[in-house]
C-alpha cells in the first residue's frame, strides 16, 4: 500500500520519442540518414534478426536488433546513449529504450508465439523457401535429398492439450492423430502415384509398406518410451489410465491381426518358388539346396491372389474400419468416463500440471487443419526425391522406410509426448502413440486398399516376415508394460532400446528382391 503522502501515479500518455521535435524530421541530415545510412543498417540487422531466430538460443539478440530497427535508429543521435548502468543508476528524466541482460539463453525452446513453438514458426520459413525453390526449378531434375524440414509440421504447438483440456485426453489424441494420418496418406498416395504406377517400380509400394510398419512399430515402441524416459527423468514414478491403455491394446491387437491376415494366408498357401537349386547329394531324389525362395502368389495366373487373398483383403479393410468407429463410439459416447478418470495428485509422486488452454477449440482446429494442408503439399515435394535415395544409396531401403519415411512426420507427436509427459500428464503421451498406430492399421491401410481399386497401384496388402515380427513383438512388449498403470524410467529405456534393436535388424536386412 503506498503512503497517503506520496499521492497516487500520474497517468501518461505514451508517445513515441523519435515523434517529440517534429524538426528533426525536416532537416537535410535526416534525409540523407534516412536514404543512405538506415537501409545499410536495416539489412544488416535484419539478416542478424532472422539468423538469432533461427538459431532459437539466440532470441534475445534477435530481440534487439528488431527494437533497434524500429526504434533505436530513427531516435535523434544525441538524445541516444549507450552506457552500463545498474537499475539505481537510471536518471528520473531518462527513459530505457534498449536493455538486454543475457544475449542467448537455452531455454528459449520453450518460447511460444501465439501457442506455437519457435521451432514451428522457424519452420515456416523453410517450407516456404522448398516451395518457391521448387516452383523455380520445376523443369529440372529433382534433388537427391528429400525436403526433411518441410515434413515438420508448421505446428509444434499445444493444440493437443487445449483440445483436451475442454474436453478430455482421448479427444486431443484422436484429433492429433487424425490430422497426423491425413499428410501421411498424402505421403503414401503420392509415392505409389507418381512411383509406382508411372515409373512401374514396385519399390515404392515396398517403401510405403516400410513406412506404415516404422509408424506402428515407432508409435507403440518409441514415442512412450522416449516420454516415459525423458519423464521419468523428472518424476520418479509416473502413472497413468490404465483402462484407457488396456481399450488402446485391445485395438492393437484386433488392428494388427486383420492387417498382416493376408500375410498370414499366403504363407500358409502360398507356394514357394525358389530362383536356383542344387542337387547337393547326386541322388534325383536327394536334397536340393535352394536360394532367393519366395512365396509367390500369382502362379498359375494369380489364382490363389485374385481368388483367395484378394477378396480376404478386401473383408479386412472393411472390418477394420468399422471396428475402428465402434471402438470411437465407445471411448467417446458411451464409456467416456473411462477418460475422464485423474490418478489424484496424493498417489502420484511430484506435481501435477494441469493443462493450458491458448486456444479455443475452434481455432486449435482451423490452425491444425492448415498446418495439415501445408505438410501435404511438403509430402508431394517429398516423394519427388525418393528416386535418387533408392537408387544411390547404399543403406537398406526398409531401414529408409522404417526411420526417416514413418518417423520424421511423427515428430510434432513425439515433441508434444514429451512435453505432456514432462507435466506428469502420461496418458496423454500413450494415447497420442496408440491412437497413431491403431489409425494405421484401422484407417490408413483400408484406404490406401480402397485407393489401389481405383487408381491401380503394385500395392498389396502382403508384408515380408520382418514386419510382421517385428509389430507383432512390439504391440506385445507395449500391452504387457502398460499391465500395472504406471512406469518409470527404466520400463521406458526397455521400449527405446528395443526399438533400436529393431532398426538395427533393419538396417542390416538386405533390400527388397527386385528393388
Amino acid at each position: 500500500e503506498s503512503s497517503a503522502l506520496l499521492g497516487g501515479p500520474v497517468p501518461r500518455r505514451w508517445r513515441p520519442p523519435c515523434w517529440v521535435d517534429a524538426g528533426y524530421w525536416q532537416g537535410a541530415g535526416t534525409v540523407a540518414w534516412l536514404s543512405l545510412g538506415y537501409p545499410a543498417l536495416v539489412l544488416a540487422h535484419g539478416l542478424v534478426c532472422v539468423t538469432a531466430w533461427l538459431l532459437v538460443v539466440l532470441i534475445p539478440v534477435a530481440k534487439l536488433s528488431a527494437r533497434t530497427l524500429t526504434r533505436v535508429l530513427l531516435l535523434p543521435p544525441e538524445r541516444v546513449l549507450v552506457r552500463r548502468l545498474r537499475m539505481t543508476e537510471v536518471p528520473l528524466e531518462g527513459e530505457v529504450i534498449l536493455c538486454c541482460y543475457r544475449a542467448a539463453n537455452p531455454y528459449y525452446y520453450k518460447y511460444a508465439v501465439d501457442g506455437i513453438n519457435v521451432f514451428a514458426v522457424s519452420i515456416l520459413s523453410w517450407v516456404g523457401e522448398e516451395w518457391a525453390r521448387d516452383a523455380a526449378l520445376y523443369t529440372y531434375p529433382p534433388r537427391s535429398s528429400p525436403p526433411v524440414p518441410c515434413l515438420l509440421p508448421p505446428s509444434f504447438s499445444s493444440f493437443s492439450s487445449s483440445i483436451s483440456a475442454q474436453s478430455n485426453f482421448a479427444v486431443g489424441a484422436v484429433v492429433n492423430a487424425t490430422f497426423g494420418s491425413i499428410t501421411e496418406l498424402t505421403f503414401y498416395i503420392t509415392a505409389l502415384t507418381k512411383g509406382g504406377s508411372r515409373e512401374g517400380n514396385r519399390c515404392y509400394a515396398e517403401i510405403v509398406k516400410s513406412a506404415l510398419t516404422g509408424t506402428l512399430v515407432g508409435c507403440v515402441l518409441f514415442i512412450p518410451g522416449l516420454c516415459m524416459v525423458i519423464g521419468g527423468i523428472r518424476h520418479q514414478e509416473q502413472r497413468f489410465n490404465s483402462r484407457s491403455a488396456g481399450v488402446s491394446s485391445a485395438l492393437l491387437f484386433l488392428s494388427v491381426g486383420g492387417v498382416f491376415a493376408p500375410t498370414l494366408f499366403s504363407k500358409v498357401y502360398g507356394k514357394l518358388v525358389c530362383g536356383e537349386c542344387h542337387n547337393i547329394t547326386q541322388n534325383p531324389l536327394g536334397h536340393y539346396l535352394c536360394h532367393n525362395c519366395h512365396f509367390d502368389l500369382m502362379e498359375n495366373n494369380g489364382t490363389l491372389y485374385y481368388s483367395h487373398v484378394q477378396p480376404l483383403v478386401y473383408t479386412v479393410s472393411l472390418l477394420l474400419p468399422a471396428a475402428y468407429l465402434i471402438g470411437l463410439f465407445f471411448t467417446l459416447k458411451t464409456h467416456s468416463h473411462i477418460y475422464d478418470i485423474h490418478i489424484s495428485d496424493c498417489h502420484m509422486p511430484g506435481h501435477h500440471h494441469s493443462a493450458v488452454v491458448h486456444w479455443s477449440r475452434w481455432r486449435a482446429l482451423v490452425i491444425l487443419l492448415l498446418s495439415t494442408l501445408c505438410m501435404s503439399a511438403c509430402a508431394d515435394l517429398a516423394t519427388e526425391h525418393i528416386s535418387p535415395i533408392l537408387t544411390n544409396s547404399t543403406l537398406s531401403q526398409y531401414f529408409i522406410g522404417v526411420t526417416v519415411l514413418a518417423m520424421v512426420p511423427e515428430l510434432p507427436e513425439i515433441v508434444n509426448g514429451i512435453q505432456f509427459a514432462l507435466q506428469n500428464n502420461l496418458s496423454l503421451s500413450i494415447e497420442i502413440g496408440n491412437c497413431i498406430a491403431v489409425q494405421v492399421c484401422m484407417l490408413q491401410i483400408p484406404i490406401l486398399v480402397l485407393f489401389t481399386i481405383f487408381y491401380p497401384t503394385n500395392f498389396t496388402l502382403v508384408f515380408s516376415d520382418l514386419h510382421v515380427y517385428a509389430s507383432m513383438f512390439s504391440v506385445v512388449l507395449m500391452n504387457y508394460t502398460f499391465m500395472d498403470g504406471k512406469c518409470d524410467y527404466f520400463q521406458g529405456t526397455v521400449l527405446v532400446m528395443v526399438y533400436f534393436i529393431l532398426l538395427a535388424v533393419y538396417f542390416f536386412a538386405p533390400s527388397p528382391s527386385g528393388c
